[in-house]
């Protein structure tokens, strides 16, 4: 099999073809042949196929060579008639005729067309003006009609309305410059619009870039300052200002000195008169006029420096304004922050302007970033802290409030305990859930009437206040600033932020709010404490529970932030304390005392048949024992059940104790004084009888003698001889020591510390009763028992 022919296209000449054999080249030859017919047909069904479109590029092509003959016909005609000397010709002959005959008429129309231009500056001003979005436009007609009222004034007899105009365009100009001033203060204005603001400031002042710099800066400064005095208790002023300030950093930065100048520079590329916006003005109408102006205006071109500050000038003014201006913002914060009362709201406007600023941080470069926004924390630290004082010390108020209740307390007020089965309580209607109800019994049984709601209502409120500002305190702690701040700074740690902003100052006023709460209940404390000193002892019971009331009322819901909260006002609760156990012990005791000298100074004890067992003792205290605990629990119930804590009865205990021991010395000196006055009654009628009977006293004293000698010499008689009975004093004394330990059981304080409650000393008064040890051991087993059947009835005092 022949080898395949190779493909002529890899061939660099025609003599490489006749290297291979001849069949080889026979092959190649075919190949070729086949192609070319190939070809030949694929061209004649191109060339059929735009056949027509061939027939119109060719009429195409003869119509653009009959045009170009007709335009070289006409260029051959124009260079015919523009003959440069027929053309000077004529122009020579045109200045010689208006040197002679019409120079009278354009001193004439010149004078018409400046005066008409210039009496149409202030109307186009105006309408710019107060269209608002083209100040430089604006800027350009106030410097054409500055300079035609000059060319104006120089001439030997001016317009007489000239003042006129240069009075109406000197209003025009300040509102001019008052318009770029608001655009300069504008934030929204960005870009060009500002660029162009800038440049109209400099061409109506004619002011280089620097005093374009100075003037912005003055601007920006102004309107801080402004936003900064209004004192807006919202704090959207204080954002404002804050985004002026950082849009000054922002701006500065941005268009000094580059774009400025470059705006600057454009300005004096073109004489004035020939800027498309002027020629545009329909008001100046300058394609009319433009031919009679003097060469002076038409050719005026504005110079104005645009390269006399340097980056690093502008950086280094920048620094300046920006202490002014931070110095001046932290004026106005302080200032404006002084009229919030509302910690949530100087909380949120805190967080407005930290997040406004850190967002804004990549705009701080070159400047103390640090100090801006150390000044704004320290600015709130100071006045969350103020409020702190200031809400805290706020609770002094109740102490006051319950200073006046007492000054006007009336003797012969009410109780202050209202019973819970008065009629307004029993026929009140049970309807949404008894909430009503419920209220009513919970006031009732804890002594809540008008006048300490009161106080527990403006308690609450100073308390949601004081949780309020605890709660902000720890949102404080959850923000994340890192997220917040835009860092552009390698050095500049984000942590460091989240440090002072969500631990350093919340931990602050966490401390600020212990330590004035602290102050606020100590202060409060000693209050009561004096208000407690001025309450009478032997009539103040019912003020001294209206304080405690107030100190449960305070004690029962304390701010989670405040220590210590279990000694909180012990040294004023215990004195107020002793006022009120004093009023309660203070009727029952005496009525006690009376009692007692009575049942002691009767001739039969009264319960004496009542005695069992064998030796017959006393089961069941006396009637003035009952009485006694029967009026006490009346006057602890009179003066209410709720203050009675195991810390008051345990005062209380302690007063019956020892004011007890003062009652039984007293009936026991009156009942030892009975006795001797009836034992001295007796031995003097004795002694009558004796000298009746004419015995001497030696006698009578030997004949005792005698008695006692015979009773040593039979103790056998002695033995058998019938017990002495019980005379009416010692069985006094056994019933009185039944009663004492009775009540040692009912004045056992709570909780029982197992240890001698002092009523045991009480028994060394009553004196020598002649019981046995076993006979004692019986009474305190039945005095106890009958406590422990009994204790119930006496339910406050109930261990």
């Amino acid at each position: 099999m022949a080898a395949e022919a190779p493909d002529p296209k890899t061939f660099g000449s025609w003599e490489e073809a006749f290297q291979f054999p001849v069949s080889t080249v026979r092959a190649m030859e075919g190949q070729l042949r086949r192609n070319i017919d190939v070809n030949r047909e694929r061209l004649r069904s191109l060339v059929g196929t735009s056949y027509r479109d061939l027939l119109g590029t060719a009429e195409s092509i003869i119509e653009m060579d009959g045009e170009m003959r007709q335009v070289e016909s006409y260029f051959v005609d124009m260079g015919r008639k523009c003959d440069s000397r027929l053309l000077e010709k004529k122009i020579s002959n045109l200045r010689s005729w208006d040197a002679e005959v019409g120079a009278k008429d354009t001193d004439r129309f010149t004078l018409a067309s400046q005066l008409a231009v210039l009496r149409n500056c202030p109307e186009a001003l105006s309408k710019l003006i107060r269209n608002g979005d083209m100040v430089l436009l604006a800027a350009k007609v106030l410097v054409v009609s500055r300079l035609l009222h000059k060319k104006l004034s120089q001439r030997r007899k001016p317009p007489p309305y000239l003042d006129v105009l240069r009075i109406r365009l000197a209003n025009l100009r300040r509102k001019l410059l008052g318009k770029i001033d608001r655009r300069f203060q504008a934030l929204e204005l960005n870009g060009s619009p500002l660029i162009e603001a800038m440049c109209a400031f400099s061409l109506a002042t004619s002011s280089s870039a620097t005093d374009v710099l100075r003037h912005f800066h003055h601007i920006r400064l102004e309107a801080m300052a402004h936003k900064g005095q209004k004192n807006d208790d919202s704090g959207h002023d204080l954002c404002q200002a804050l985004k002026v300030y950082i849009k000054t950093l922002k701006d500065t930065k941005m268009y000094f000195p580059g774009q400025l100048a470059t705006a600057l520079q454009n300005l004096k590329t073109l004489p004035l008169s020939k800027s498309r916006d002027l020629q545009s003005l329909i008001e100046l109408n300058l394609e009319a006029h433009e031919q009679w102006i003097s060469d002076d205006i038409k050719l005026f071109t504005p110079y104005v420096r645009h390269d006399d500050i340097q980056k690093s000038e502008a950086s280094r003014s920048l620094k300046e304004w920006a202490e002014h201006a931070s110095a001046s913002f932290f004026v106005g914060l302080r200032n404006n922050i002084k009229l919030v009362d509302n910690f949530s709201v100087i909380m949120q406007l805190r967080t407005q302007l930290l997040q406004l600023w850190l967002s804004n941080s990549q705009h701080s470069l070159g400047i103390e970033a640090s100090e801006v926004l150390d000044g704004i924390r320290h600015a709130f630290n100071a006045r969350c802290t103020w409020l702190i004082k200031a809400q805290t010390k706020s609770l002094d108020d109740l102490a006051v409030a319950a200073g006046k209740k007492l000054q006007h307390w009336q003797k012969s007020q009410p109780n202050l305990c209202a019973s819970l089965w008065d009629s307004s309580i029993t026929s009140m209607e049970i309807i949404d859930g008894g909430k009503a109800f419920t209220n009513s019994l919970l006031d009732r049984s804890t002594g809540r009437n008008e006048a300490l709601m009161a106080i527990s209502n403006d308690y609450r409120a100073w308390l949601e206040r004081i949780e309020k500002i605890e709660e902000m305190i720890i949102a404080m702690r959850k923000i994340r600033w890192e997220d917040v701040a835009d860092e552009t700074d390698a050095n500049d740690d984000p942590m460091d932020k989240q440090v002072l902003l969500s631990e350093e100052d919340p931990q602050l006023l966490q401390d600020k709010l212990r330590e004035c709460l602290h102050e606020s209940f100590s202060c409060f404390s000693n209050s009561v404490r004096t208000l407690a000193s001025k309450i009478s002892e032997s009539d103040g019971g019912p003020q001294a529970v209206y304080l405690l009331r107030i100190w449960r009322e305070i004690r029962n819901k304390l701010p989670p932030t405040f220590e210590n909260h279990q000694y909180l006002g012990l040294d004023s609760i215990n004195s107020l304390h002793d006022i009120v156990a004093t009023s309660a012990v203070q009727t029952p005791l005496q009525t006690c005392e009376k009692r007692l000298k009575k049942s002691l100074h009767g001739k039969t004890l009264l319960g004496r048949p009542l005695w069992e067992g064998a030796p017959e003792l006393p089961v069941l205290p006396s009637s003035w024992t009952f009485r006694l605990l029967t009026e006490l629990i009346s006057s602890m119930t009179g003066l209410g059940v709720d203050i009675w804590s195991p810390r008051a009865t345990n005062v209380l205990k302690g007063k019956l104790k020892v004011q007890l021991e003062a009652v039984l010395r007293s009936a026991m000196a009156a009942r030892m004084v009975k006795e001797q006055l009836v034992n001295g009654d007796a031995a003097v009628d004795e002694l009558t009888k004796n000298r009746e009977e004419g015995k001497p006293e030696a006698n009578q004293e030997e004949e005792e003698q005698q008695d006692e000698d015979s009773k040593e010499e039979n103790p056998a008689e002695r033995k058998v001889s019938p017990a002495p009975q019980q005379t009416p004093t010692l069985e006094s004394r056994i019933q009185l020591f039944f009663d004492l330990l009775y009540l040692s059981h009912a004045f056992i304080p709570i909780p029982s510390s197992g240890e001698d409650n002092g009523i045991e000393k009480h028994l060394s008064i009553l004196g020598e009763t002649g019981l046995s040890g076993g006979s004692i051991k019986r009474i305190r087993r039945d005095a106890e028992g009958y406590w422990k059947r009994s204790y119930v009835l006496f339910g406050l005092l109930g261990s």
